[in-house]
């Protein structure tokens, strides 16, 4: 497809706001923004009339299983999931069997990942093979390909932290933190609180993860910048806003189940309610909500982490932590953000499209002419119920049978319709 004109959606930019515009795509890239622009000869049209029109949303945080775990998702089915959310692009995790620690693992899984419907980025094993031990190779895992690096998964070892910081802000490329103290977290599967107790489950207790947050907090203000993975706490959020008020370069997350979800949720033994962090308190809920609208949060991400439902059949005591979410971000976060005007459309841009983009150093996250042709069309009309049929291998989500609008009406990448609702 040389050309397509999106035709009479409201286009939502994070910069300069929303306005109904038409948007001429050729060769891949926007070559025109425009209130009204005439169909080309031959040129198909999209009739977005009462559709959102967002620059393509990117995913930070995105485990595709491969290698390691192709039972419960591929790059193949990873990037078709990301797809049908509306996601066009992804950052894939390093934590797959083996870590994805070389230069040579990198490259190969690069080339596996061409030709797939939606943009699939790599992360790198900030330590050696993610064992904390030593310093992975960054400059070589960068020139590999590498966006970015992280031991998601496990916690950046705190001997050695600013080294890495300062190593990776001299590359250029940010440095990722799952900050979890696991000394802290025990057996424990679930928040500490009435849900544990209510259940007779081990609980996670909340300084697990705030004291590694504000570890890295201390990092980052004299070594440089740093983001933190999956915030879920009132205390994390209130951290990272003092930091940020003394201008320390630190830059967090979160995902929809922290912002929609909490302990109280869980009512039965029922694993796809089983993640890491836990699902926290209303209150820690609350203040995840009101950190996304004031702009302490930065980005939502969906910590996309299928797995296989006969592991998941094992309960909250022996399933694997993790939710699925590529499929769902974009209609939890119409649905319990904009909808429910606790944010903008324009901030809802920025939080799923710019700053992801201004994050990795990737083109994307403006609907501007000679941009990259990427774009995410929502219809906040559309509502259905969640469903067990997911474009995913895996279907661990604590969603099904949730009813949301803002489903995905069309995703763009590279000037093509890589998704298109029935």
């Amino acid at each position: 497809m040389q050309s397509l004109l999106i035709k009479n959606g409201l286009v939502i930019d994070p910069v300069s706001g929303e306005a109904l515009r038409d948007i001429l795509i050729e060769r891949g890239r926007i070559s025109r923004v425009s209130p009204r622009i005439r169909p080309l000869s031959g040129s198909p049209v999209f009739d977005a009339s009462g559709l959102w029109v967002f620059p393509g949303f990117i995913d930070v945080h995105v485990h595709a299983r491969e290698p390691g775990a192709e039972r419960s998702e591929t790059l193949e089915t990873a990037a078709q999931a990301a797809a049908a959310g509306g996601i066009t692009a992804s950052l894939l995790m390093p934590n797959t069997s083996p870590a994805l620690a070389t230069a040579a693992l990198i490259k190969k899984y690069r080339r596996l990942a061409s030709g797939l419907p939606t943009r699939l980025y790599f992360s790198a094993a900030a330590t050696a093979w993610r064992s904390g031990q030593k310093i992975s190779d960054l400059s070589a895992l960068k020139k590999a390909g590498a966006l970015a690096f992280t031991d998601d998964g496990s916690c950046l070892p705190r001997g050695f932290l600013s080294g890495l910081i300062k190593k990776a802000c001299a590359l250029g490329l940010p440095l990722l933190d799952h900050p979890e103290d696991f000394s802290r977290t025990g057996r424990g599967v679930v928040n500490s609180g009435p849900a544990a107790l209510r259940l007779g489950l081990p609980g996670i207790p909340q300084e697990a993860e705030l004291l590694a947050v504000i570890g890295d907090i201390l990092a980052a203000a004299s070594a440089g910048p740093i983001h933190l993975q999956h915030l879920s706490l009132a205390s994390s959020v209130a951290a990272l806003a003092a930091a940020k008020k003394i201008g320390w370069p630190v830059t967090g997350e979160t995902c929809p189940h922290y912002f929609t979800l909490s302990d109280s949720s869980i009512r039965t033994d029922d694993a796809n309610f089983k993640m890491k962090p836990p699902l926290r308190s209303r209150a820690d809920k609350l203040a995840v909500l009101d950190a996304l609208a004031d702009g302490t949060i930065d980005i939502i991400a969906s910590d996309h982490a299928p797995h296989e439902a006969r592991l998941k059949a094992k309960g909250f005591a022996g399933a694997p932590f993790g939710i699925t979410g590529l499929e769902t971000l974009a209609p939890l976060c119409v649905t319990e953000l904009v909808l429910k005007n606790r944010i903008t459309k324009k901030r809802l841009a920025e939080l799923a499209s710019y700053n992801p983009a201004r994050l990795l150093g990737l083109e994307g996250g403006r609907l501007l002419p000679g941009r990259q042709a990427d774009l995410t069309i929502l219809d906040p009309q559309r509502s259905r119920r969640v469903t067990e049929k997911f474009a995913s291998k895996s279907a661990n989500s604590p969603f099904i049978g949730r009813a949301l609008k803002g489903w995905p009406a069309a995703t763009i990448v590279d000037g093509k319709m890589v998704f298109l609702a029935s």
